[in-house]
């Protein structure tokens, strides 16, 4: 794969899982469709398998509660896709621009020991440097130790901090595991901003499904903390924000972006504030035979 470093986009539409909304989330058909409606980012989760491949997935388990960690790339859904055809759909519809936000889903509460921090990190890495990904990717994690080792196995790598309030709260008596001993500030955005973090992702608010149009909203992703975050220096780009009027009223505050399930309805917003877009990238060759010309 040919190295590409893709420069960041005025706004950043995000379709999270490929666009889960819309297509099947997480897989190159989701991810096909996205690059032909017009995204500047693909966002997606990895896991590793039992021979430590990157695969694209949100859950660790597969419907049948088997655990990815512990299944051959052979055991998985035909479906789930390696990092790295997510790499040559990228190459093979020459979309240069478009870049990845990519989780890595390690779960600082799983007991099970079957991946450090440092070992899943260390794999992810060196699969974007094989890749040619490293220049057009954001590594993102609601992890703070994670992103800390990322930094150090490949400081060109951007790192976004996703937050919420359920993962700063401590765990009894003891500060969030997801802290991984890090001393971070009561005021979340001092240490991301410390850290040399790239640009927080943080709930856009609660209940998230319904946004701002239900009366029990309450905002997490406020004026105040986009101006914080941006006085500091980091980009904001709120989670999984669905319905038009949570998007417009996120715009008005000034975010950098949006991570959504609904890249279509997104399109919309912006194009009704006039903002541009980002371009298609359908497919280049005709498809085989029975297959979808997208």
């Amino acid at each position: 794969m040919r190295a590409e470093r893709a420069s960041k986009p005025a706004f950043d539409l995000q379709a999270h899982r490929g666009g889960a909304g819309l297509w099947p989330e997480n897989t190159l058909e989701a991810f096909g469709r996205a690059l032909a409606l017009g995204v500047s980012t693909l966002e997606l989760d990895v896991h590793l398998t039992a021979g430590d491949d990157v695969v694209v997935a949100h859950d660790a388990t597969l419907a049948d509660a088997r655990v990815i960690r512990t299944l051959a790339r052979a055991d998985l859904p035909p479906t789930m896709p390696l990092l790295r055809q997510v790499a040559a759909l990228l190459e093979e519809r020459g979309a240069d621009p478009v870049r990845l936000n990519l989780e890595i889903k390690y779960d600082a509460l799983d007991a099970s020991g079957l991946t450090s921090r440092e070992h899943f990190v260390a794999l992810v890495v060196e699969a974007l440097r094989i890749d040619g990904l490293v220049g057009r990717t954001a590594v993102q994690c609601f992890d703070w130790g994670v992103l800390a080792l990322v930094h150090d196995a490949e400081p060109v790598l951007d790192r976004n901090l996703l937050v919420s309030p359920a993962y700063l709260r401590p765990h009894g008596t003891t500060p969030s595991p997801w802290f991984d001993g890090l001393p971070v500030d009561p005021d979340f955005v001092v240490t991301a901003a410390s850290m040399g973090l790239t640009a927080i992702s943080p709930v856009h608010g609660a209940p998230y499904r319904s946004g701002v149009d239900d009366p029990a909203y309450r905002p997490f992703t406020t004026a105040d903390l986009v101006a914080e975050a941006h006085a500091a220096g980091l980009g904001v780009v709120p989670y999984v924000v669905d319905d038009p009027p949570t998007m417009r009223h996120l715009l008005a505050l000034g975010v950098d972006g949006l991570i959504t399930n609904r890249p279509d309805l997104l399109r919309e917003v912006l194009a009704g504030s006039g903002r541009p877009l980002p371009r298609s990238f359908a497919r280049r060759r005709p498809p085989p035979a029975g297959e979808d010309p997208v």
